[in-house]
């Protein structure tokens, strides 16, 4: 592939890159402040649909970046794959949250049908409501009269 084409590529994927995490940091910000819970989780989702657009975006850049480099250790190439690391490993970290809330919100909503489920079985065994049955003494008291 020439060094043209790498360029362009390295070009639009940066852009991409950028404008995704641009349009997720802003619509987050605008969502959380003035949207209701139902937009907020509609985002979230979408954010979640947009990951892999993001993800292809930023390993498009840093692999034609490292091929255009090739061997340079020239000071501004070294800043910039080092900057590319720490885009990399937040990236990942924000990867990581995002799938753990997924998963704790899986967990929340099994063990909440779980007691939903306990409990719908704890008031279907007691029936409809009974008069409280009779002590002994009072049994005694009835039957003398």
């Amino acid at each position: 592939m020439s060094r043209r084409v790498l360029v362009r590529i390295h070009l639009a994927a940066a852009a991409g890159a950028l404008a995704v995490i641009s349009a997720f940091l802003v619509s987050s910000t605008v969502i959380e402040l003035i949207g209701d819970p139902g937009e907020v989780r509609s985002l979230r989702h979408a954010i979640l649909l947009a990951l892999p657009l993001l993800i292809g975006c930023l390993a498009a850049s840093a692999l034609t970046g490292r091929r255009l480099a090739g061997r340079s250790r020239a000071p501004v190439v070294r800043r910039k794959q080092r900057r590319m690391q720490v885009v990399a490993a937040v990236g990942l970290v924000v990867l990581v949250l995002e799938i753990t809330e997924l998963l704790a919100g899986a967990v929340n909503l099994a063990l909440l049908a779980l007691n939903f489920r306990d409990g719908r079985g704890m008031t279907r065994r007691r029936g409809p409501a009974r008069s409280p049955r009779p002590t002994r003494r009072a049994q005694m008291v009835d039957t003398r009269t």
